[in-house]
């Protein structure tokens, strides 16, 4: 990829990964085109814009939507690089099926036939998911990029079902080619900096829960933790260097919610953070009134631990993690700055 001559197009733009992106691509001079469900939206794109002030690469906004066929034809016609990172971030729904996997599913088709009809693009990286290398942890397994998710279900794992047919759809159209190339990014729990509200209630409302007391104490749950600077770089990475190939798990380290917990009131203590243990009855008991919980989930990830093996992404794409205390200190300061979190005060 030719930074300043090849144009890279990004889908999702304006999400918490996709802006990370952008700003990460436009710093080191890359021109993008940016796909976007409303260009006009100034709480969704303001931030894009400025971005493009501030950096020598240049951007172009444009309008697409994962579900109107044809939508992103003009966009990526002409582009060299494709970042796909555009997919529903909801894991429950009324209707999952036409609420959560058709839209990564078949917008991950409708991408990819635009690509089909440029004939320009040579590479492709995939903003997947860990959530498609595991649904509910086994014991004993470290998690790497030899795992499929083929567990989950419409019922079980929508969210999980939909971003493993996303990925294993790109796979197949690539493999079908012979002059084009792609890349994965699996990444878990993703924390950094937000730049719209919208961000917070993606993976951010974990962290943003933990600093505000939504429970009263720590559910049991284990999370795998990762930078968005890092997602970012490792996106970049894979987009420069077309003799990276496969899948990248990324995961700085992971650990139990109560530690997570534990670890903000030792970087924070001007804020009252909570860091006793819930009792998984409790968390049964709040799934029939808190919408982001299911019994579902519940069942999978409660008391489960995921360990997972970042090998490959360090040895390949040259990974060097961020410092967790550094990215839980942005993170909260971030937060509370931007009016996204209040806080108690000890």
């Amino acid at each position: 990829m030719k930074i300043g001559e090849d144009i890279v197009c990004v889908t999702g733009a304006s999400g918490f990964i996709g802006s990370h992106i952008v700003d990460r691509l436009l710093a080191r001079g890359h021109q993008v085109r940016a796909t976007v469900r409303n260009p006009d939206d100034a709480e969704k794109t303001t931030h894009l814009k400025q971005m493009a002030e501030r950096h020598p690469g240049t951007l172009e906004l444009h309008r697409a939507d994962l579900l109107e066929l044809g939508s992103f034809d003009t966009v990526i016609d002409g582009c060299a690089g494709l970042i796909h990172t555009a997919a529903v971030a909801r894991f429950s729904a009324k209707d999952p099926q036409r609420e959560i996997v058709a839209p990564s599913v078949d917008g991950v088709n409708n991408v990819l036939s635009a690509v089909r009809k440029a004939g320009s693009v040579r590479r492709i990286v995939q903003t997947s998911s860990a959530a498609a290398v595991y649904s509910q942890p086994r014991p004993g397994v470290v998690y790497d990029e030899t795992h499929w998710n083929d567990e989950a279900t419409v019922k079980s794992d929508p969210y999980g079902l939909a971003k493993t047919r996303a990925e294993r759809s790109v796979w197949s159209f690539v493999e079908a080619l012979d002059d084009v190339s792609a890349v994965s990014i699996n990444p878990v729990l993703v924390l950094g900096e937000p730049f719209t509200a919208a961000h917070v209630r993606t993976s951010l409302g974990v962290f943003r829960d933990l600093l505000v007391g939504t429970f009263p104490a720590v559910p049991r749950f284990w999370f795998n933790l990762v930078d968005v600077r890092d997602v970012a770089d490792a996106h970049i990475k894979a987009l420069e260097d077309d003799t990276i190939e496969g899948r990248f798990l990324l995961s700085h380290t992971g650990m139990w919610m109560r530690d997570m917990a534990g670890d903000l009131e030792r970087l924070l203590p001007q804020y009252a953070i909570q860091t006793g243990q819930l009792p998984n009855i409790a968390m049964w008991v709040a799934a029939v009134f808190d919408p982001r919980l299911t019994f579902a989930t519940l069942r999978q990830l409660l008391g489960r631990a995921a360990p997972v093996d970042n090998t490959r992404s360090r040895d390949v794409l040259g990974i060097e993690y961020a410092d967790l205390d550094e990215t839980f200190r942005m993170t909260a300061a971030a937060l509370v700055e931007k009016g996204f979190a209040r806080p108690k005060a000890r």
